[in-house]
């Protein structure tokens, strides 16, 4: 069901941070200035780092539904944390429209047109010093949301928070793939709206599926409506995702995104937000989350992952040594 244009209007730019916050103590981090800054408690305040990816995702939803996902459950986490820690003073940082790789990458297609992409380094590099820079000015905790499933793109992240944490005592906490580590989407809450067995005809939902499509359908109206139309691209397990380049037919999408419905993605994305928020309420309470299952780090050996991200790497130290030898001819 589409939303009036005037409701959609002020979703849209709620998740693009174009207007004022919406709940008492949230900071948006470029409309301070530095003495109201240098206010904030070091303690009690939490600095929000969300990266917004752009890749293609089929031919039905936007190159920005990362994007879009990841600041609406930054946004969802902060209204709960607000509840639940009144005293905090919630520090958005404008979004960083940056991620490693695309599904697109699995087809081998590296350079498609709809995903605009960094080297794993690079992404690791600017997050440790975004990081880095939040925390050299004393603030303790750093929350990283994004929502983007390449593994690099959360191998990035991972290292920059540990590093950053480790090296100047910081929390500095990569929510999303802990709670990739969990499982991208509930199962469970696809299971209430299409039955026992959805998966026998669709496969695992993911990538511009039944989920991602469902979630967009909830969260604007930037759905186009072929998605109605479309046939099914079955994905067995997520072991056969890195073998999708020997097949063909792939057009950056897998499952059945004909039975995406907006009730559906709110249920997934509220999923996510109450699960994000577990996470959060860890952190804060000064629990080890080192025990904890984090994405990409899960999972049986796939040796077909391992050849993808090998091949990737391959690129990426290509394209370092370019750079290099053309900065030494300068």
């Amino acid at each position: 069901m589409r939303k009036s244009w005037l409701t959609t209007s002020m979703v849209l730019l709620v998740i693009c941070g174009c207007t004022s916050p919406t709940t008492d103590g949230v900071l948006r981090l470029e409309e301070l200035t530095y003495p109201e800054i240098d206010a904030i408690d070091r303690e009690q305040s939490i600095f929000f780092l969300t990266f917004g990816n752009l890749e293609e995702h089929g031919p039905h939803i936007p190159v920005g539904s990362d994007y879009y996902m990841a600041v609406a459950v930054r946004d969802g986490l902060i209204e709960r944390l607000k509840a639940s820690y009144p005293d905090y003073d919630m520090v958005v940082v404008p979004v960083i429209p940056l991620g490693e790789g695309g599904a697109n990458d699995l087809a081998r297609d590296f350079e498609h047109v709809g995903t605009f992409a960094l080297r794993y380094e690079t992404l690791r590099d600017v997050t440790i010093d975004m990081g880095a820079s939040i925390a050299n000015k004393g603030f303790q905790n750093i929350f990283l949301i994004h929502a983007h499933g390449a593994p690099l793109h959360s191998v990035a992240f991972n290292e920059a928070s540990a590093f950053v944490s480790e090296r100047y005592g910081v929390r500095m906490v990569n929510i999303s793939s802990l709670i990739f580590g969990q499982g991208f989407f509930s199962d469970d809450v696809v299971t209430q709206h299409l039955g026992e067995g959805w998966q026998d005809e669709t496969g695992i939902t993911g990538h511009s599926g039944i989920a991602e499509t469902s979630i967009n359908l909830y969260l604007h109206d930037l759905v186009d409506s072929i998605y109605t139309e479309l046939e099914p691209f079955v994905v067995a397990d997520f072991g056969e995702v890195f073998r999708i380049h020997e097949r063909t037919g792939f057009q950056g999408y897998w499952s059945d995104p004909s039975q995406a419905s907006a009730a559906i993605g709110e249920d997934l994305y509220n999923d996510f937000v109450e699960r994000s928020f577990r996470i959060a309420e860890l952190t804060l309470s000064g629990e080890d989350l080192s025990g904890l299952p984090l994405y990409p780090n899960v999972g049986p050996p796939n040796p077909a992952a391992d050849a993808y991200l090998s091949e990737v790497l391959g690129r990426y130290s290509a394209q370092e040594a370019e750079i290099e030898a053309w900065l030494r001819e300068q």
